[in-house]
């Protein structure tokens, strides 16, 4: 009876509406969605061979004028079946679909069209949506960050016309074609945002300038972070990478980036544990720093564990998915990451110096530098 009673109080938590936080920065953020389409390249995970579509999100800092506007943390159809793979977990039944956040429902005037502009890729599998709250807050310290889903990569890809498409069951051995296909996504949708048909598309009513897509910068997560690095390597545009807990794949593990880059990795993810990113490290000539989390694990780099702990979840009572994503506390797991990528960011894009970011990694003694 004690049980059932214990269990029947989840399940009334997760059932209760859970707004995430508006997000630390001095902006607010403008959120919008939008399918792309690359009539001339063939999707090469695609079985009917049709052009190669991505779908984005963009999340642009502006001083709203108007109220903010709820949001649904996933789309309906996305929701439901991430509630059921999560169920499987331990998650309880309908915690995912009471998360929503707060966003401006007005796009930013052209003043604030000059932010620099941020990519992110996501982990293999897994939706660029479960990066939302990430994104929100690196947007709110003034860049615009567009994140990007890849089709046949991520587990269930929701289209604005309803239309859906699933994973494609990608091997090991296809991984590094994976990751070159994420980097020739990045170039695409760094094109459409310099021409007045992307922008109507992720910035409606913004007119036709175009976004500052020549010195931008670019962050991932697992794959993503991998994807980030061969961008780089594929796109002069592309100055600064993050790689968020993600091994190493493609030429650029030999060839090396300019940097500057840096890599950042769970408790015991390191060069010592990786040999691709020992690899890598050899070869990159530029700025690098490697960093490590304590009690972190792989997916700590996502909304996850900051999701849990706003819904008040006992994550040490689902093993499953506390092997996910660790046990560092959710609200500071968040905070040291998208902190840190900001920091980052600042030196990357040549708006601030190192010592921001080293000032940020000392605050936090769950931080380790390994190697620099």
């Amino acid at each position: 009876m004690v049980r059932l009673l214990r269990l029947l109080s989840i399940v009334a938590m997760s059932a209760s509406a859970v707004m995430i936080p508006n997000p630390p920065g001095q902006y607010d953020v403008f959120y919008n969605t939008a399918k792309m389409i690359e009539k001339s390249r063939v999707d090469p995970f695609d079985p009917k061979h049709r052009p190669r579509a991505v779908m984005t999100s963009i999340f642009a800092p502006t001083i709203c004028e108007v109220d903010l506007k709820k949001i649904d943390y996933l789309p309906p159809a996305t929701a439901a079946y991430y509630s059921d793979l999560y169920g499987a977990y331990g998650l309880p039944n309908g915690s995912i679909q009471s998360i929503s956040f707060q966003a401006c429902p007005e796009p930013p005037k052209e003043q604030y069209l000059h932010f620099p502009v941020v990519l992110f890729s996501p982990a293999l599998g897994t939706t660029r949506l479960f990066y939302n709250a990430l994104a929100q807050a690196v947007a709110s310290a003034g860049y615009v960050v567009v994140s990007i889903d890849h089709p046949y990569d991520t587990e269930f890809l929701e289209f604005p016309d309803g239309s859906v498409i699933t994973a494609a069951n990608i091997s090991d051995a296809q991984v590094p074609l994976d990751v070159k296909t994420r980097a020739r996504d990045v170039s695409f949708v760094l094109d459409q945002l310099s021409t007045k048909a992307g922008m109507a598309a992720l910035l409606p009513g913004a007119g036709a300038v175009g976004l500052k897509t020549r010195d931008v910068a670019m962050y991932g997560h697992s794959v993503g972070g991998a994807a980030t690095a061969e961008a780089m390597h594929l796109d002069r545009r592309i100055v600064a990478g993050v790689n968020l807990d993600g091994s190493m794949f493609g030429p650029v593990v030999q060839h090396g980036l300019r940097g500057p880059f840096l890599l950042f990795g769970h408790e015991n993810k390191t060069q010592t544990t990786d040999p691709t990113w020992k690899e890598f490290w050899s070869n990159v000539r530029g700025w690098k720093l490697e960093l490590e989390l304590a009690k972190a694990q792989h997916y700590t780099f996502s909304d996850l564990p900051f999701l849990l702990k706003l819904l008040g979840l006992p994550i040490q009572k689902m093993p499953a998915i506390q092997t996910m994503v660790g046990t560092l506390d959710g609200l500071k797991a968040f905070e040291i990451v998208h902190r840190t990528i900001v920091a980052f960011l600042g030196f990357g894009l040549r708006q601030t110096s190192p010592a921001s970011l080293q000032e940020v990694i000392l605050e936090y003694p769950e931080v380790s530098a390994i190697a620099r």
